[in-house]
């Protein structure tokens, strides 16, 4: 009872009397004007400052009123943030933990800022216990600190003792998480941009997946150990080997399993995506697509994560000759609402996929002349990338000149593709591309007689055809539709346009 009087007592003396939320039940009048705002946003009236600032005040995003209504907003939508129904998104009970430890904690540091020490003390124990019960250490160690700076001014040694052992090991496993964390994140903004990996950062996977392993060897967190697992997992992927990855990924499955109480959808949903990744590279479909259909259960509709799913569904569908279901999950993605807030470099990687789609389905694209300047125009990140996806938008665009019958542009973009293959493309990166790539050229030195060039382009087709895709450390991701199924398209294309082509 003595805490929650000295609670009452608090909230009695030193509540607002009006807090300023956000009220949709007010109407949006002059007096309102804060609403007109948010609902304008909300709505996707405004998307804009300029729109916004001319329609409520007629005037410019810079005038003062129109700031201090945006400041008026921000400030009720901060006090809105504290009344959230967390409940929507905490499907386990780690969730919750996460949002209790948070919430409690920092309820704990205000009620010890206005003197209400003995709530204040309780508050802290309890989120103590349940930050130490799912490994929250950063939660854990604030809590330690707070209730040994508390015990030191009572002059009771024996719990001061208590907290500080309490608050050196929550030291030492946040400072072991923080190092891995950075090996992961470190790895992760090296491999999220590009598509191409250097042999420095193979070597640098492969050192950190070793500290990580000694890191996790020696302590127990579930969160280092989860972190070893992300970084073996990039590792294995830096290095081009899906059937490690696949393995880890069961690993990584079981180990979860037997720590249930951390349970989160999405992490599910992370290693079914992976799965699916796998399974694209292994050829392996109907694993792929059963991994890809569990995967969609995790993830949101709209959510970036949920687009990650899609894109990869898509390269599955292309891969295994599904082009109509590539179709429909292409437009799927593009034809969601959240998809125009994707990153540059997601929406540039759906453009590529389109311009593949719209090649290999040119009867469900008719009417949508593809332009290949414009193309051009709208990946401009990976068409400076040029050992990612570049080689990709070289080849779109000359498939769609051989498709056209252009001669000479098809002569001086083969030429070109040649020139960047020994420049960029090293030959145990991207034995298929290359290989591909000298299939192209018997178009010209063959002067585009279908049987001649078929006939010059068969042992190239062969030492393809014995390559794999996903193979060790090649581009996988170079190779939107499998460079097979394009080499037979075009010569199929060219037989049945035979007399144009003589």
């Amino acid at each position: 009872m003595k805490v929650f009087k000295e609670m009452v007592g608090l909230v009695t003396k030193q509540r607002l009397n009006n807090i300023e939320l956000i009220d949709e039940r007010l109407p949006d009048g002059k007096e309102n004007l804060y609403l007109k705002l948010f609902k304008g946003i909300a709505d996707g009236v405004f998307n804009s400052d300029e729109e916004a600032a001319l329609q409520l005040y007629q005037t410019s995003a810079k005038n003062k009123k129109y700031l201090m209504l945006k400041s008026r907003l921000k400030e009720r939508l901060i006090n809105t943030l504290f009344f959230l129904n967390h409940k929507k998104i905490q499907d386990s009970p780690y969730q919750k933990a996460v949002y209790q430890c948070n919430r409690n904690y920092f309820c704990s540091k205000i009620l010890l800022t206005h003197g209400a020490r003995t709530s204040a003390i309780a508050m802290a124990k309890s989120t103590l216990a349940l930050a130490k019960q799912f490994d929250l250490n950063e939660i854990t160690l604030l809590c330690a600190r707070m209730l040994r700076h508390h015990y030191s001014m009572m002059g009771l040694k024996q719990e001061f003792q208590q907290f500080n052992d309490l608050a050196d090991v929550s030291l030492k496993l946040i400072r072991s998480e923080t190092k891995a964390e950075h090996m992961y994140e470190q790895l992760l903004s090296q491999v999220a941009r590009s598509k191409s990996y250097s042999q420095e950062l193979t070597a640098t996977a492969k050192e950190y997946f070793n500290q990580s392993k000694e890191l996790s060897k020696y302590q127990q967190s579930f969160h280092l150990h989860l972190l070893h697992y992300r970084i073996g997992l990039l590792y294995y992927q830096v290095i081009g080997n899906y059937r490690l990855t696949l393995n880890l990924c069961n690993r990584l499955q079981v180990f979860l399993k037997k720590n249930s109480r951390y349970r989160l959808a999405s992490r599910e949903g992370e290693i079914a995506l992976l799965k699916m990744v796998c399974c694209l590279y292994l050829n392996d479909y109907k694993n792929g697509k059963q991994n890809a259909d569990e995967a969609l259960k995790f993830y949101t509709q709209g959510s970036n994560n949920w687009f990650v799913v899609l894109q990869n569904y898509f390269m599955l569908a292309m891969h295994a000759g599904k082009h109509k279901q590539a179709a429909e999950i292409f437009e799927q993605a593009t034809g969601h609402q959240r998809f125009q807030y994707l990153s540059d470099e997601k929406s540039e990687e759906w453009k590529i996929y389109e311009a593949y789609l719209h090649y290999v389905m040119p009867a469900k694209t008719k009417g949508k002349e593809f332009k290949i300047l414009k193309f051009i125009n709208e990946v401009p990140i990976y068409s400076k990338d040029k050992g990612g996806l570049y080689p990709a938008i070289l080849i779109a665009q000359l498939l769609f000149m051989i498709d056209r019958g252009d001669e000479d542009r098809i002569e001086k973009n083969i030429e070109s593709l040649r020139i960047f293959s020994s420049r960029y493309l090293s030959g145990k990166k991207s034995v298929r591309t290359s290989i591909f790539i000298k299939m192209l050229r018997q178009l010209i030195n063959c002067h585009f007689k279908p049987e001649k060039v078929k006939a010059k382009a068969a042992p190239y087709l062969k030492k393809l055809t014995e390559s794999k895709y996903g193979h060790l450390t090649e581009n996988e991701t170079m190779e939107i539709i499998p460079y097979e199924d394009i080499w037979s398209i075009i010569l199929s294309r060219m037989t049945s346009k035979k007399q144009g082509w003589n």
